[in-house]
């Protein structure tokens, strides 16, 4: 995968999975998505847009999962999607995770 591209059914199918019922498994699959944003850079674009769709899902462990695999996004490709900040703030109040803040 490294150096590759990322499969555009791979990351619909962990989109996908992000939004069952369990929240273990929700969060892990959304890791999964931020993993790919930093390693596969050709695929980051399309990876960030796929984390903006799940915060849009308003689900609160879904949002707080996606900001803070965000935040790891943000430190890898500094100045890249400061564009992004503003969709990040707009669900601040369905936050409660102390990481996501």
């Amino acid at each position: 995968m490294e150096g590759g591209d990322l499969d555009p059914k791979v990351l619909s199918e962990l989109k996908e999975l992000a939004t069952e019922v369990d929240v273990d498994f929700v969060r892990k699959a959304v890791r999964a998505i931020g993993r790919c944003a930093i390693k596969v850079e050709t695929s980051t674009e399309r990876c960030v847009s796929t984390l903006l769709e799940l915060i849009q899902t308003k689900v609160n462990y879904v949002v707080q999962e996606a900001i803070v695999v965000i935040k790891d996004i943000f430190r890898k490709y500094p100045n890249r999607y400061e564009s992004i900040i503003s969709t990040l703030c707009e669900n601040l109040d369905t936050l409660d995770e102390p990481e996501a803040r």
